[in-house]
């Protein structure tokens, strides 16, 4: 320790530093201290100014430092520290296909609306037009031109130190607006010097800006309902990312006797007690959920804390509310037109501006005092109707009695990640509500197999006290399954949902392709010793057997390993649907050849 804080000082007092150096002092002033990648090629004269990232105990002593990981996973990093935290993180990404993987995590940070940083090596200037290693010019990858069509103002481009402090405001500018943002740079550049205290940028803080007259024609409406029209209160994922919300909408759902439906990270937004929860909406959406959200028509008011604009929560559909009150603080979201969502409504829109709890306090300050639960239709013990087979193979999991009992499991202080796999479909829909000591994340709209492990790993680099529970499958596996090794000291609880097939596949194929050859779904999948492999990169391994006698046991091991990286096998039926695919019927009305 007194190595590492003597080879900082003396780096630190000298007047001039390099470009490299600057950019991390800066960074570090804005509280980012952790980043993951690759070194090598146009970052390692970067990453010489971070000390290596080994043990969880380093996590505390607010030296910056990196973890060494394949730049595919490391690209989901950053979000899953923020997801965890609030706080940013950052990816170190060396030129050329490094850069390639790694964008498959920037990708969903900026679908997602969530703040991160990628540093992006360029080639140095000396060699444009020489055929470098890796060329990301114009004349070889033409990476800028895909960044900047991707991010626009959120690709930053540092190719002349002079104007260094412009770049870095326009940095903070994107990340105050919860956007992923790019520091794209040539290495020569950064390595040249640059004086340090001449630099200066305002202190970073939250905008609490709010639009009181939007707050007054809100109230104004709601004060006109009619006994025969309903007000029905939607939360998406933008809601959860406020501490205590959920009394507010619990305050507000009260008052206005409003039903709640949610989409799948809105759900940590919403009590669990709350007698008015219908459900999830859409992909593995609850049934009394979805019956309600398909009832909805021009005569009812629908106000959105957040509005998740996916296929897996809209369908690619039109909301059909007569009247669309969308409460948000993000000034241009994915998926906006001229920052709102009017083109999403089948009739009236308007968008309330400003910090959600200060917007949802300003409205209940407006409304009158109501509290009855009188009339109320829920109480809902169950927010399903289908009936669901437990007929499955004699050597596999009921995955309804899986989630039954592990729901009865967790602890406090708790965090999960679905991947792109059945279990980001399942879970939602067996869980139906909240978890008081877990909150529960799915990165979805990038589709990206096996984001949840970098998601995991980030969350555990944020908050190393957080239990952190990933649920993959055998299919995602295969895109992080050689970067294990490098989270073995993590304490992650990793549970692979192994059905030997790529399931959503396995069952969406029928519908879409039906009367083809279950061979030409191209879903099957050669088996894994998941167990093996994990004790082969220094993991502990466990097979949760099919009657679950052994599940409260790996529990037990997972919330006493400290920082032993432990994967559990289950062994799943891909036959056994649970939650249900809106988009199945999507692709079935493609174009047929």
């Amino acid at each position: 320790m007194l190595l590492e804080t003597k080879f900082l000082l003396q780096e630190s007092l000298s007047k001039l530093v390099s470009g490299n150096f600057a950019l991390l002092e800066i960074l570090k002033q804005w509280g980012i201290k952790h980043y993951a990648g690759v070194n090598g090629g146009g970052v390692i004269k970067i990453a010489q100014h971070l000390l290596p990232l080994t043990h969880l105990h380093q996590l505390r002593d607010g030296i910056p430092r990196m973890l060494t990981m394949n730049e595919y996973i490391t690209g989901f990093i950053p979000l899953g520290y923020y997801l965890a935290t609030g706080k940013f993180a950052g990816t170190i990404l060396t030129t050329g296909a490094a850069t390639k993987l790694g964008l498959c995590g920037l990708t969903e940070a900026k679908l997602h609306n969530i703040p991160a940083v990628y540093l992006v090596a360029l080639n140095s200037t000396q060699v444009h037009d020489k055929a470098p290693l890796q060329d990301v010019s114009e004349n070889g990858m033409n990476l800028i031109p895909q960044l900047q069509a991707e991010l626009g103002d959120g690709c930053v481009v540092i190719d002349d130190l002079s104007v260094i402090e412009d770049k870095l405001l326009m940095v903070q500018k994107i990340l105050s607006q919860s956007r992923p943002v790019v520091i794209a740079f040539h290495p020569d550049i950064l390595s040249q010097d640059i004086d340090l205290n001449q630099l200066s940028f305002p202190p970073t803080h939250s905008n609490s800006e709010i639009n009181y007259s939007d707050i007054d024609a809100l109230a104004s409406q709601l004060a006109q309902i009619q006994p025969t029209q309903r007000i029905i209160l939607y939360v998406g994922e933008e809601a959860a990312r406020y501490e205590q919300i959920s009394s507010l909408i619990d305050d507000l759902s009260y008052r206005l006797k409003s039903p709640i439906i949610w989409s799948v990270n809105g759900a940590n937004a919403v009590s669990e007690t709350n007698p008015y929860g219908y459900g999830h909406i859409m992909f593995g959406g609850n049934d009394r959920a979805m019956k309600l959200w398909q009832s909805i028509n021009s005569d009812d008011v629908l106000i959105m804390i957040g509005l998740d604009p996916y296929e897996y929560v809209l369908n690619n559909e039109q909301i059909r509310a007569g009247n669309v009150w969308h409460l948000t603080h993000f000034l241009c979201p994915y998926g906006h037109k001229d920052g709102n969502f009017q083109h999403r409504a089948a009739f009236e829109y308007q968008k309330v501006y400003g910090d959600i709890v200060l917007v949802l306090q300003e409205l209940l300050n407006r409304l009158p005092q109501n509290k009855d639960l009188s009339g109320v239709n829920p109480p809902l013990v169950s927010l399903n109707t289908r009936i669901i087979s437990r007929t499955v193979r004699p050597d596999t999991v009921d995955l309804l009695s899986f989630y039954e009992q592990i729901g009865q499991l967790w602890q406090p202080n708790t965090i999960g990640f679905d991947d792109v796999c059945m279990a980001y479909k399942d879970r939602p829909y067996l869980m139906q509500r909240r978890h008081p000591n877990i909150r529960f994340h799915s990165m979805y709209h990038g589709s990206a197999m096996g984001g949840a492990f970098g998601l995991g790993c980030g969350a555990k680099l944020g908050n190393p006290l957080l239990h952190t529970f990933i649920f993959s499958g055998d299919g995602c596996w295969r895109l992080y399954g050689g970067a294990i090794a490098d989270a073995s000291h993590l304490g992650l609880c990793l549970f692979i949902i192994n059905n030997h097939s790529y399931g959503i596949i396995e069952q969406g194929a029928p519908s879409i392709l039906p009367g083809v050859d279950s061979t030409r779904y191209h879903a099957h999948l050669q088996n894994i010793d998941f167990v093996a492999a994990a004790k082969a990169h220094a993991w502990d391994g466990y097979r949760l057997k099919p009657d679950l006698s052994n599940l409260l046991e790996i529990m037990d091991v997972c919330y006493n390993s400290n920082s032993q990286s432990i994967l559990v096998e289950v062994p799943v039926d891909s036959t056994q649907v649970i939650g249900l695919n809106p988009r199945v019927l999507n692709l079935r009305g493609d174009c047929h050849l």
